[in-house]
């Protein structure tokens, strides 16, 4: 009875999923993997502004009086966060990094996606749009020693616009969680997005679209 009730379960989740028209997220199409990290320049630069950065972050958590305005609420969620599991670290840091300023520059479908990237440091001091709010959520998850192979930088074709839509995806406890900039975690790896275009993390790149 009880394989019975989570197999109708599951199959309550598929047919929604697939009347909203929404898309699943997976991290095992292994044909999906297309290059390491560091053939995107763009990508591979900013991994090493981040890495140079990472000093001055340390020097606050270890010592308040190092800390800018910007670098004293990561301490406190780098600090809070140690004390927490994965689930409670990754809303904390969902909320935490969804408090900053977005700037809505999303791209055209024609255009050159993700062209640039901020560093954590540069994102609490400016702000970003969807893109830049994913990688700040994975870099601070990095800090609190989440690993980087169950975690993902996605971006999405958004439906009924002609533009991308970036959010992290986390692989946890055998399922996908979806990180959106408005609060929002989907669960079960699910999205309202026509279909997935790409993903990186410092390791990886994946093509969904071949």
């Amino acid at each position: 009875m009880k394989a019975n009730a989570i197999l109708a379960a599951l199959l309550t989740t598929l047919v929604s999923a697939y009347a909203h028209g929404q898309t699943l997220y997976s991290f095992d199409s292994a044909e999906d993997f297309l290059a390491p990290a560091t053939v995107w320049p763009a990508w591979q630069d900013t991994l090493e502004r981040h890495e140079v950065e990472r000093r001055a972050i340390h020097l606050c958590v270890n010592d308040v009086e190092t800390c800018t305005r910007q670098l004293k609420g990561l301490r406190l969620v780098l600090l809070k966060g140690g004390e927490l599991t994965v689930e409670q670290q990754i809303r904390l840091v969902n909320r935490y990094i969804n408090m900053q300023q977005y700037k809505d520059d999303r791209i055209s479908i024609d255009s050159e996606v993700g062209n640039q990237w901020m560093t954590l440091t540069e994102f609490l001091y400016q702000g970003g749009d969807c893109e830049d709010f994913a990688a700040a959520k994975y870099f601070v998850l990095r800090e609190l020693g989440v690993n980087a192979e169950d975690m993902r930088i996605v971006i999405g074709r958004e439906p009924k616009r002609t533009t991308h839509h970036a959010m992290l995806a986390i692989r946890l406890d055998e399922g996908v969680w979806l990180l959106e900039n408005d609060n929002t975690i989907h669960r079960n790896g699910y999205q309202d997005i026509n279909s997935f275009v790409y993903a990186i993390n410092e390791q990886n790149i994946w093509d969904h679209e071949q």
